[in-house]
């Protein structure tokens, strides 16, 4: 994917008095912005590498309405399910995020309405940031990885590459739920994600799990944010069929996995050989699971 191409796709989104705002920027600070945040009656605030500018514009709740029609392609009246998940896949793997006020049923959220605040990330494909995790864990042979850290800790970037990386030596799927990793359109993938890489483009995880072993033979699955209970049986049967699985969740550290119910359960069912953790798309610290040695880098 062209380093602009996520970034167009983002602004193409929002009103053009916020989109023009966001265009004066510096180029350098454009290749920086990994994130757009409009909240209702209050400054537009870009995330620009790890740090955050304020711009002096105000976000109308007309604009956030735009933003999001725009990011359901004219159809949010009829987009209640995918409203309901709090956030659409749109052009080039660009993730739209929502808040508002929710409409709910039996502890069930069943409808948003009164949306107050868009999050717009800006997919990048930053090659080589997966290098050291593929030369360490699994050039030589694959291996099954669990790469975790906090919210917008780099994780999506660093699997991207590590998939790229992975589709040149292995068979390897990849379970791209969102439609995030590759940003396949119209079947192709405009992202790099590597010349033996199958992409199962917003299947259910279980049901592309269950398909990419039983069709594909992969020798790795890759697969986004893991951590539901259904993953449990998914992921263990990747394992249990002889293929080994690299994935991402959210975590503040590596001790916190083995707190986490359904993560904690993947762990003693021994579906990870490795653990990575994550800060700012760098590698700080693994744990080779069947040693429990920790390893601070």
């Amino acid at each position: 994917m062209d380093k602009n191409k996520g970034l167009e796709s983002a602004l193409r989104l929002l009103p053009q008095d916020i989109c023009a705002e966001i265009r004066a920027l510096p180029e350098k600070t454009l290749e920086q912005l990994n994130e757009i945040r409009l909240r209702s009656g209050r400054n537009v605030v870009l995330t620009v590498g790890r740090s955050f500018l304020e711009l002096g514009i105000t976000a109308e709740t007309e604009d956030i309405h735009t933003a999001a029609v725009r990011a359901f392609r004219n159809s949010l009246h009829t987009s209640t399910e995918q409203l309901c998940s709090g956030y659409v896949t749109y052009d080039n793997g660009c993730r739209v995020g929502f808040a508002g006020t929710a409409c709910a049923e039996n502890g069930s959220v069943v409808n948003i309405k009164h949306i107050n605040s868009v999050c717009i990330r800006i997919p990048r494909e930053v090659t080589g940031c997966g290098s050291e995790i593929f030369d360490r864990y699994l050039s030589e042979r694959p291996v099954s990885l669990l790469i975790c850290g906090a919210p917008s800790s780099g994780k999506t970037t660093c699997l991207r590459d590590i998939a790229r990386l992975c589709g040149r030596r292995y068979r390897t799927a990849l379970i791209d739920e969102r439609g995030e990793i590759a940003a396949v359109s119209s079947g192709n993938a405009c992202c790099d994600i590597g010349l033996m890489t199958d992409v199962f483009d917003r299947y259910p995880r279980k049901a592309a799990v269950e398909t990419a072993v039983r069709v594909m033979s992969p020798q790795i699955i890759i697969c986004d944010e893991i951590g539901s209970e259904e993953d449990i049986a998914s992921l263990s049967y990747v394992v249990c069929s002889g293929v080994k699985l690299t994935a991402t969740c959210h975590s503040g550290s590596i001790d916190e996995l083995f707190r986490k119910p359904n993560i904690s359960r993947l762990l003693e069912n021994e579906v990870f050989d490795v653990l990575v953790y994550l800060e700012n798309g760098r590698m700080v610290q693994t744990r080779e699971i069947y040693s429990r040695q920790c390893s601070k880098l």
